[in-house]
Formats: structure tokens, sequence, C-alpha cells
């Protein structure tokens, strides 16, 4: 078998051009599999990264009440013992953040039109601590000199024709449900990658709340923030052990994780990653054939060098055994390229990124319907890189097999009279 290893290895130097070139389609085929799954996953990953950062929060907390009636966001359902629940998720070195919160629904008029709104009761130096509002605002955030201060999505403030500096009138129901209104001065608009956020998106702080809808402090939900972790799948682990911690420690709670609270999102991002297997697929199928090409051209060239190594006693299966060495070793080295040119440029992703404000300048990049923008940060797929280099050796294997084949059932005589 050593003698039938050294002729395969130096039958591949000899003809270098048609190795080289089958084991570069290889490697280009592995890396750029390795590479765009990384690089999509990481594009995956900053849209739920921003709908965590601008909206759903890791870990969300209500009662159960108000879970089962959220669609109409009752404000008579408050959470209590909040500091006991607080005092639990702190003692936790995953939490880096806890921000209570209440919606309510309103309507906003500038006099000539109203819109509907989901309005949201933040307390601002806490809601900083789990969400990313202030990096997409424009104009200020909430002081403490003024209570009547309000934040629009910017696409709502358009259709309403106000800006910073204007007044706005919002409608909404008390927490013991008699309407009221109110005018408020807009402090600053919103342009997020959530599109719900820009078309009605309303802000005031609990300060305002408290008198405009006799909310006396009430806070319907807890959101949760956590250390972010390089992988997904991760955080999730983190998002679930939180959620359990809390379940066992209090009842009567909904403790929804973005694993429950962003399901549609998760599913689209599995369908993507099944599309990007059978991209793989056609790349490493042209491989295959480009395998199957060389090898077949090694026979042709040396049907003569076939026939002699028959005369001198090589068998059929000595024979078949030699070309598929052949195609192996150009499959293991064009695997190994690709997954190390693979692993490095994951490595470049994973700590410099890539910076979508470099490439688009101010716009975002919308992924399937859930945008993204700043810096994309890659994703390490351990089994998928492993994976990448089997899968290019048995694709290698199995390709060198029809052609070896072949030069194994050629008869001697016809082969050492072949010219």
């Amino acid at each position: 078998m050593g003698t039938l290893y050294k002729i395969a290895f130096r039958n591949l130097l000899r003809h270098k051009r048609r190795t080289l070139l089958t084991g570069v389609v290889i490697t280009m085929g592995l890396l750029m599999y390795i590479f765009m799954d990384s690089v999509m996953s990481g594009l995956d990953r900053g849209s739920i990264d921003n709908m965590i950062n601008l909206s759903t929060s890791a870990v969300k907390i209500h009662t159960m009440e108000y879970e089962e009636d959220k669609e109409s966001f009752p404000l008579k359902y408050g959470l209590d013992s909040i500091g006991a629940i607080e005092k639990v998720l702190r003692s936790d070195g995953r939490v880096t953040g806890i921000a209570p919160r209440t919606q309510f629904l309103g309507e906003l008029s500038n006099y000539e039109q109203s819109m509907p709104v989901i309005g949201t009761v933040i307390d601002p130096p806490r809601d900083r601590t789990v969400f990313t509002l202030t990096e997409h605002l424009i104009g200020n955030y909430f002081s403490s000199d003024n209570a009547r201060q309000i934040i629009l999505g910017k696409s709502l403030a358009a259709d309403l024709g106000v800006g910073p500096g204007d007044f706005i009138t919002l409608f909404a129901l008390t927490k013991y449900e008699s309407r009221n209104a109110d005018d408020f001065k807009v402090i600053g608009l919103l342009n997020t990658t959530d599109p719900a956020l820009n078309k009605s998106g309303v802000f005031i702080t609990f300060d305002a709340a408290n008198e405009f809808l006799d909310l006396e402090n009430t806070v319907t939900e807890l959101n949760v923030q956590l250390q972010r972790r390089v992988n997904f799948d991760d955080l999730l682990k983190d998002m679930r052990a939180v959620r359990a911690m809390v379940e066992n420690r209090f009842s009567g709670l909904a403790t929804l994780t973005f694993e429950e609270i962003g399901a549609g999102v998760l599913e689209l991002v599995r369908q993507k990653k099944a599309w990007g297997v059978v991209m793989t697929l056609v790349l490493l199928l042209i491989a295959a054939v480009g395998i199957v090409n060389s090898v077949l051209m090694s026979v042709y060239e040396r049907i003569r060098e076939v026939g002699v190594m028959r005369a001198m006693g090589f068998s059929g299966p000595d024979i078949r055994r030699m070309f598929m060495l052949e195609g192996l070793m150009i499959g293991f080295v064009g695997s190994m390229g690709g997954v190390l040119l693979g692993i490095i440029a994951v490595w470049i992703l994973t700590t410099v990124g890539w910076p979508l404000d470099a490439l688009y300048g101010d716009m975002y990049v919308d992924t399937s319907g859930f945008p993204v923008w700043g810096t994309i940060y890659g994703e390490w797929n351990v089994p998928l890189i492993a994976g990448s280099f089997v899968f290019g050796m048995v694709v290698s294997f199995l390709a060198s097999i029809p052609p070896s084949r072949k030069a194994a059932q050629m008869p001697v005589t016809q082969a050492l009279r072949f010219t």
C-alpha cells in the first residue's frame, strides 16, 4: 500500500497545474461556504441583536393576567414585588441591566389629523441599561426639568408634520379607564431599524405617566438584558437559565425569552441556513466535476503506464486504489486549504467585523425583512467547519471512483498498444 501512496503522490507532483486548479476549486468552494455561513449568521445575529436592544430585550417578565390580555395593553395588571424580582435577577452575573416599562394604547393628534400609537412609559436612566434607543435618537433625550416631554418615531412625526420643539396632543385611557388628553413637547425622533418603532413609537417618562395615566408607578413589564455571547445558541441557553431561575423563585409570572417572543424570526433564520446548505452542495458538485475530470485526464495520459504496471504485477484493484488515492489527496489539499482560509476569514469577521456603515453609508441593510446596520460580526460554527472538511474529502473520494474503475478494467494488451 505504501508503494501506491508514493506513486499517487508523485503523479500529482508531475501534473502540478491540473492538481492545483482542481484543489483551488475545492478550496474556494469550502472557503465561500464557511465565510458566507459566518456572514449570514452575523447578519441574522445583527438583526436579532437590534430587535433585542430596541424592543424585545432578552427576557421579558409580565404577570400571567397581563400575558393573557397583552394585546390590549392593560394597565391594571402591574407587577408586584418588583424589588424582590430585581434582587434575584441582579444576583445572576449574566444580567447586565433591568428596565421597567409600561405600554399603553393611545392616539396622537396635531389638531388636523390623528393616528393610533403604542405608547411606552420608561424610566430614562434605567432604560438605557437595556435598550439602545439613544443611539438612534435625533434630538434630545429626556431631562428632569420638564415632565411633559415625548419622543416619537421619525416616520410617525413626519406623518403628523411635527419635529423637535413642536407640541403634540396625546390621547389615552388612564389606569382607571377614563379618557385623558394633554399636550407634550417633542424633544426627539427615533430613526431605528424597527419599522414599528418608527411608525407608531411613542415614549414618555413615568413622571409624566403618573399624572397623565393615573399610573401610580405601575410597571407591567420588566425587561432584562444579558451579556452578549459570541454564539447565539449560548445566549439562548443563558435566557433559558434566567427564565428558569425566575420561575423557580416566583409564581404567577409569565417569563418570556426572545426564543418565544421572536419565534418567527428564528424560524426564518433556520430556513435561510437550509438554503445555504443547498448552495454549498452546488459549489461542491462543481468541485466534484473538476476532480472527475482531473483523475480521468490522468487515466488517459497514463494508459500505457497503467499497462506497464499491470504487466509488472499490479492488479486491477491496485490500479483502482492508486487513482482513488490521487483523488483523495487532491481532496485533502483542497479541503485543508478551504478550512484554513475559512478559519482565518471567520476570525477576522468575529474580531474586526464588517462595517456596513463604511459600505452603505447611513443606509441600513434589509436581511429578509429584518434590517440591520452598524458593524456586523461573524459567528463561529465549529461543527460546520469540521463537517466541511469531511464533506470535501467524501466528495473527492466519490468523484474519483468512476475514472479509477475505468483504469482498473482496462485490458493489459490494449493499454500497452495505446498511442
